[in-house]
C-alpha cells in the first residue's frame, strides 16, 4: 500500500511542478509511435519478520534459484498475467507499448534477467546469478491504477500459493526470435485482455463483482 501511495504522490507532484512551469506532464505509455514507450515496472519480493522469503534458505532452493514460496507466488502471477493486463495496461494505447523488441514484454513467458520477458527474475548486486531475490513485472504502465494493479498481482500470487503452481521453463533469449508458436503472445489489445479478465474467476472472487464490473465497464467504454 505504501508503494502505491508513494507512486500517486510522485505523479501528482510531477504534474504540479510541470503545470507551474507551463508544461503538461503525461504518463501515457506510448506518446509517439516512433519513440520508445514509458512503463512503470514493478519489483516484488515476499517479506516476513524482516526476512525476504522469496530468497531460498539453505537446502530449500528450487531449480530456478528461489524459495518454493517465491516460485509458487510468481507462478500464480505468470498464470494469470493475460487477465492482469486489464489492470496494469488499462488503455488502448498501453498495447502500442507492449510490442516485441521494446523491453516491455510482449510474450507470455518469463526469464532470468531477460529484458524481453514481461516477468523476469532479478539478483542482488554482487550475488551469484543463480540466486533470486525478487521478480519484475514489466507489463505495467503509468496510467494504471496502482492499487488495482497490485491487488490483481497479489490475488494471482495467492492463487499460486494455494494451488502450489510451478513455473514453466524460463525463456532466456528474445522470444520474438523463436519459431512461431514456441511462445504465445500476450493480449495485443485492451479488448483481448478484458476478454481474458471476464473468464478469470480467481480475480473476480478476490476483487468482487461490483468492482470487477466497474473495471470492465470503464475499459469497454474507453
Amino acid at each position: 500500500m505504501e508503494a502505491a501511495d508513494n507512486l500517486v504522490f510522485l505523479k501528482e507532484t510531477i504534474r504540479a511542478v510541470a503545470n507551474r512551469n507551463g508544461l503538461l506532464a503525461t504518463f501515457i505509455p506510448k506518446y509517439a509511435s516512433n519513440d520508445v514507450g514509458s512503463g512503470c515496472h514493478v519489483h516484488l519480493s515476499l517479506w516476513q519478520n524482516g526476512k525476504n522469503k522469496f530468497m531460498a534458505e539453505d537446502g530449500s532452493i528450487t531449480k530456478h534459484g528461489m524459495s518454493t514460496i517465491g516460485e509458487e507466488f510468481m507462478a500464480g502471477v505468470f498464470h494469470h498475467l493475460p487477465s492482469i493486463l486489464a489492470f496494469t495496461a488499462p488503455l488502448p494505447n498501453s498495447y502500442e507499448r507492449l510490442k516485441p523488441n521494446t523491453w516491455s514484454g510482449a510474450y507470455h513467458c518469463w526469464g532470468k534477467e531477460n529484458r524481453e520477458a514481461p516477468i523476469r527474475t532479478a539478483c542482488p548486486p554482487g550475488i551469484s546469478s543463480e540466486v533470486v531475490s525478487n521478480f519484475e513485472i514489466k507489463a505495467f504502465d503509468g496510467c494504471a491504477n496502482p492499487y488495482l494493479g497490485l491487488a490483481a498481482v497479489i490475488a494471482a500470487g495467492i492463487d499460486g500459493l494455494r494451488k502450489h503452481l510451478v513455473l514453466p521453463e524460463p525463456v532466456d533469449t528474445n522470444p520474438d526470435s523463436l519459431k512461431e508458436g514456441a511462445v504465445h503472445r500476450l493480449p495485443t489489445s485492451l479488448d483481448e485482455s478484458v476478454a481474458e479478465l471476464r473468464k478469470n474467476e480467481v480475480l473476480k472472487n478476490f476483487i468482487g463483482d461490483k468492482l470487477m464490473n466497474a473495471v470492465i465497464a470503464v475499459r469497454e467504454v474507453g
